[in-house]
């Protein structure tokens, strides 16, 4: 037997479905999340309370969502900045880049919530 620690990548399905509103494709807003775990999550956030690994991952598939609107492009007034919070979000990983990306959002006026 070998001591090394095999690892395994854990498939998670996605918790905000990739569809946005007709008819300029705005994004889904995070009140109107069904299961009431999102909302749940965005007041423990803005309430400065601890965030669990995955309630993070949460705001941050919501962030990807969010920034990733069909209608953001068709604004065009801040492309670089609008591709810079896209790949961000990719790579939201902590309670402290969730504030950053919220931030840089509202620097270009687009408030996610």
């Amino acid at each position: 037997m070998s001591d090394e620690i095999i690892r395994a990548t854990i498939y998670q399905p996605k918790r905000i479905p990739n569809i946005y509103r007709p008819p300029m494709g705005l994004p889904l807003n995070w009140k109107d999340e069904t299961s009431g775990e999102l909302p749940r999550v965005v007041f423990k956030f803005f309430s400065s309370q601890y965030l669990t690994t995955n309630e993070i991952a949460l705001l941050s598939e919501y962030c990807r969502h969010y920034i990733n609107a069909p209608c953001w492009d068709a604004t065009a007034g801040f492309p670089d900045e609008l591709a810079a919070l896209r790949q961000s979000a990719n790579s939201i990983s902590t309670v402290s880049d969730i504030s950053q990306w919220i931030n840089a959002c509202l620097e270009i006026a687009i408030d996610p919530f």
